[in-house]
């Protein structure tokens, strides 16, 4: 599999059609072409339907007031153009689809954010990726690739009272700039978290870096890996250490880990699971979601599993493509799913886990 086919993924380029050989009907259908009559039932939850019916569910956080805050990607629109993609020209179906929710505790939804550009092709749908509240601001991470792409490969930071945008960091021009891991240009911004001082630290799929940011200083690489292994997801430790998450190089079995680093070192790599899509340190607690359970005989659903020094424990099976995870005021443990494309009539949601 190419680079750009599991880069610029948004999650969804997980869509290949290289990766759906052997892929159970459930999901192989998920691929396949959206003027299909009836979709499949989704199989039985692990835990209690939070909110459903969503098209591509995303990034999950929560906010200071306990609020459940979910990003949609959407499911593009009628604007059909055809342009460049990571895997060369395709049709783009474009349309204002892309929203971010809040989930109160009494269960009743809001939109925060309406009308945010979603560009659909066969193999993926790209757009808003994350939402994260921190301090005064909703930070968004903006994954876009399409014609009139906007705030593509971009950290956003939006007034969290009024919505209103107060700083765009665009990783893409610095990529073309500097190159870190001095393999192809290209930029797909993940995920962040912050250092107790401050400091931002943004993951480039695309640029297989680990970047920082700071008011002071702006854009500096932290670290880049060389191999295409894909970094998703990052986490703080209260001691400033830090936890990458990575996809996998070839998403081929067991290819997906966690590295941590302390001081700049690599400290400890926890290895031997596969398509790591976002990570959660709670506490000494280490939680990854895997998109995807890839094997021999293929791919199939994914899974949430903690993991430490003695191995990989699963937390809860048979996901079909969850992609986000966050620890709620009750304790509980959250979690996005059904985050590829879908035919018609099959929508994707948050679950809140069994424990």
């Amino acid at each position: 599999m190419q680079k750009h086919a599991i880069l610029k993924m948004g999650a969804a380029t997980i869509l290949a059609a290289s990766m759906f050989v052997g892929m159970p009907a459930i999901t192989r259908t998920m691929a396949q072409d959206a003027t299909q009559e009836a979709a499949p039932e989704m199989p039985p939850l692990p835990g209690e339907l939070v909110v459903g019916d969503l098209y591509t569910p995303r990034g999950i956080a929560f906010d200071a007031n306990g609020n459940l805050i979910v990003v949609v990607a959407g499911n593009g629109g009628e604007l059909s153009v055809t342009g460049k993609s990571p895997e060369g020209e395709a049709t783009f179906k474009i349309g204002m689809s892309g929203q971010v929710l809040s989930i109160g505790a009494d269960g009743k939804s809001t939109p925060i954010i309406q009308g945010f550009p979603s560009y659909a092709t066969e193999q993926e749908i790209t757009g808003l990726y994350r939402a994260i509240p921190h301090g005064d601001s909703l930070w968004l991470v903006v994954s876009a690739s399409g014609p009139g792409q906007y705030w593509g490969d971009s950290v956003v930071e939006l007034d969290a009272a009024s919505y209103m945008v107060k700083r765009v960091i665009a990783l893409y021009p610095y990529e073309v700039a500097n190159n870190p891991d001095g393999n192809e240009i290209d930029s797909n911004v993940t995920d962040l978290a912050w250092g107790k001082d401050g400091t931002l630290y943004i993951t480039d799929a695309g640029a297989n870096t680990l970047w920082s940011w700071t008011e002071e200083k702006g854009i500096t690489a932290v670290t880049s890996w060389k191999e295409n292994s894909v970094p998703t997801s990052v986490e703080v430790a209260e001691n400033g250490d830090l936890y990458v998450g990575f996809l996998g190089e070839g998403l081929a079995p067991g290819a997906g880990k966690i590295e941590h680093w302390s001081d700049g070192k690599l400290v400890e790599t926890f290895a031997n699971m596969t398509t790591v899509i976002d990570i959660l340190l709670d506490g000494d607690k280490l939680y990854a979601v895997e998109l995807a359970q890839i094997t021999e005989q293929g791919p199939g659903p994914g899974r949430v599993v903690t993991v430490d020094a003695n191995g990989v424990t699963p937390v809860a099976e048979g996901l079909i493509t969850p992609f986000g995870i966050a620890k709620g005021p009750d304790g509980a443990l959250y979690v996005s799913y059904g985050t590829l494309a879908f035919t018609p009539g099959m929508t994707g949601g948050v679950v809140k886990l069994n424990q």
